[in-house]
């Protein structure tokens, strides 16, 4: 089992796995007295979903505990990548290997404070789920099309559709999001596979590894159905 967290696109492995993971998930339902019949229960909307982590950074990847060194960050570096993304408000990615754990999530709190008996830097981080959310405004323009122009148009080639876990052929620039924040890498002929679509947004395409690593969100013209 390995724990990343994906920070401006790039993923960093957390060099000492915690002992354990705490998620916080709750409903917000409320009670309410009906005449005739009591009290009863309205069911709410899910509460975002809340992962509390904690660990160390240790001095050296020589330690006993690090079970991957070829992916050894530094504890310094790894405590600067998290104290500019909390300040800065970025969204980073949680994800755990062998579970269902992949969340995008803003930092609510980070702790930490040096040992000096073992120059390990003690930690604590507190994740919050985030939900991409914004109101797009549409107007409809109508266009006065003349009768020549109707019988003399010619039908479309068909396409085919994209769709949901279909596979694709991928060129284009990747992002962190729908709207478009955060453009990282640039994918070229790359066989991808849609994960999430959403409609009318400016990158409405997430694509992901054929292992289900997740990739980024592009625009209509960057995919191909295969």
């Amino acid at each position: 089992m390995k724990f990343y967290l994906q920070i401006d696109g790039k993923r960093y492995l957390l060099p000492v796995n915690p002992s354990e993971i705490e998620i916080d998930k709750s409903s917000n339902n409320s009670s309410n007295e009906v005449v005739a019949l009591g009290e009863i229960t309205q069911i709410g909307p899910e509460s975002l979903k809340e992962v509390s982590i904690e660990s160390f950074f240790p001095k050296s990847k020589t330690s006993n505990l690090v079970a991957y060194p070829n992916e050894f960050v530094a504890q310094d570096k790894f405590v600067d990548l998290l104290d500019k993304a909390q300040s800065a408000g970025k969204l980073v990615r949680l994800t755990i290997t062998t579970t269902k754990v992949n969340m995008l999530a803003t930092i609510e709190n980070f702790k930490y404070s040096y040992n000096d008996a073992s120059g390990d830097i003690y930690y604590s981080i507190e994740l919050k789920q985030y939900r991409e959310y914004g109101a797009k405004y549409m107007t409809t323009v109508k266009k006065k099309v003349s009768e020549a122009k109707k019988v003399a148009k010619r039908p479309k080639p068909q396409t085919k559709k994209i769709t949901k876990g279909c596979k694709v052929i991928c060129n284009g620039r990747l992002h962190r999001d729908s709207y478009g924040s955060g453009p990282g890498l640039v994918e070229k002929n790359a066989t991808r596979i849609v994960n999430f679509i959403a409609p009318g947004r400016k990158f409405p395409y997430h694509v992901t590894l054929l292992n289900g690593g997740w990739r980024g969100w592009v625009d209509e013209k960057s995919v191909k159905r295969i």
